[in-house]
């Protein structure tokens, strides 16, 4: 029996020259359910792609965990030895973050200046693997500097300049007050892929910043590192409970709350309109098998009189439906998966295509539109996706198995 409901709902579905109305609904209730789907795969897969890279390149830089000495007595090196031995934890970088003015005789421009070890920059990743030119090996002198590649780009720096860095702090000399100020030379430039920073980091060896910003044997962070970010309460508490009388102690998830936060409302936000684009092709759905019911009363009428049952009719217009917002969910999902793999690949067509530039760095912070295609949100859109449009099949089916075959026939 069941085949022969296959066989008569997919003979329903195909139209003759007296249903082409019918089937144009039913071609655009798919092919909204399709771009619904597809929409919101693509849409929740840019929004997690942007979680997880605003989240790795702010701990790139800033570390899982901060400690900010309370006072300038604390001995930061035995400090960084403790840390380090402690589980979990793969790196402690001490630093010195100050705000400075760069400057390469022709303009003038704010940065933040990290002062930070050879070693250490060394073993930042982030830095490493995003070197744009000259070599991270260089970055050994006291007169070296590291520069994001923007900022270069702004200031119109190249390799081997000689770049100033002036402290928003005066010495007094016989001559009076003058503005403290360091030459270094431009040894290597860095992309990050957070435009924020490439615009406005600057690195400049430890202890050079150390005399520069008159705090010697002193740090005013330390950054530790650890294996698994997720965990990092535990760490945090352990950290915590040693050094909490010398030093405030932060965690990365606490420094980035808001914005965390802002991000899960907005994908959960997006998530809800754009459900709303499928809700209203299953709308269309509806309509569409309402329409068909009354055009196949006869038919209904007949195979009802021939044997078939209520249940039999109602799951033939069932199906019917279901073919719809299968096919549909099928093709929407096939689009969301090969737009979220090549977004970056169709962000550059587009630009290339309309010279213009589609994703702002200066707006976005990002170099470039993120995703991240995760299986447990692909799988709650299909579910999604197929249920509404069940759901939007069960009025119809009930209405079909409820029609009279011998009111039908009589007035036939």
């Amino acid at each position: 029996m069941f085949k022969t409901e296959l066989l008569i709902a997919w003979r329903y579905i195909k139209s003759n020259r007296r249903e082409k109305f019918i089937s144009a609904i039913a071609a655009f209730s798919l092919v909204g359910i399709a771009l619904g789907v597809a929409t919101l795969i693509i849409v929740t897969s840019v929004m997690n792609g942007f979680r997880k890279e605003f989240t790795e390149r702010v701990i790139g830089f800033n570390g899982h965990v901060a400690l900010h000495p309370l006072n300038d007595s604390v001995n930061y090196e035995d400090t960084v030895q403790q840390i380090a031995s402690l589980d979990g934890v793969r790196q402690v970088v001490p630093v010195i973050e100050k705000q400075a003015l760069l400057s390469n005789g022709k303009s003038v421009r704010g940065a933040l200046c990290h002062g930070i070890a050879p070693d250490d920059l060394g073993q930042k990743e982030l830095i490493v693997d995003g070197i744009q030119s000259g070599d991270i090996a260089d970055f050994s002198t006291e007169d070296s500097i590291v520069v994001g590649e923007s900022l270069a780009h702004r200031s119109g720096l190249d390799l081997g300049d000689d770049v100033i860095i002036m402290v928003p702090e005066l010495d007094e000399t016989g001559f009076g007050f003058v503005p403290r100020k360091k030459t270094f030379k431009l040894v290597a430039t860095f992309k990050s892929g957070m435009h924020e920073y490439d615009m406005s980091v600057v690195f400049i060896p430890l202890e050079m910043s150390q005399k520069l910003f008159k705090m010697p044997r002193m740090v005013n962070t330390i950054s530790v590192f650890v294996d698994d970010p997720m965990k990092i309460s535990a760490i945090k508490s352990q950290i915590d409970a040693k050094f909490s009388d010398d030093f405030h102690v932060t965690d990365w998830q606490e420094n980035n709350s808001s914005f965390m936060k802002a991000v899960e409302i907005e994908r959960n936000v997006m998530f809800l309109i754009l459900t709303l684009i499928i809700l209203v092709a299953s709308f269309n759905v509806i309509s569409c098998m309402i329409m068909l019911v009354k055009d196949k009363e006869k038919d209904i009428a007949i195979l009802r009189t021939i044997g078939l049952t209520r249940r039999s009719v109602s799951r033939i217009f069932f199906m019917i439906g279901a073919f719809i917002g299968i096919f549909g969910t099928s093709i929407g999902t096939i689009l969301g998966l090969l737009f979220s793999m090549n977004i970056q690949k169709i962000q550059a067509l587009l630009e290339n295509l309309l010279q213009t530039q589609v994703f702002s760095p200066e707006v976005y912070f990002l170099t470039h539109l993120p995703s991240l295609l995760r299986p447990e949100d692909v799988v709650v859109t299909v579910v999604v996706s197929l249920i509404l449009s069940c759901l939007s099949t069960l009025y119809p089916a009930k209405k079909a198995s409820r029609i009279n075959p011998v009111e039908i026939l009589r007035y036939a």
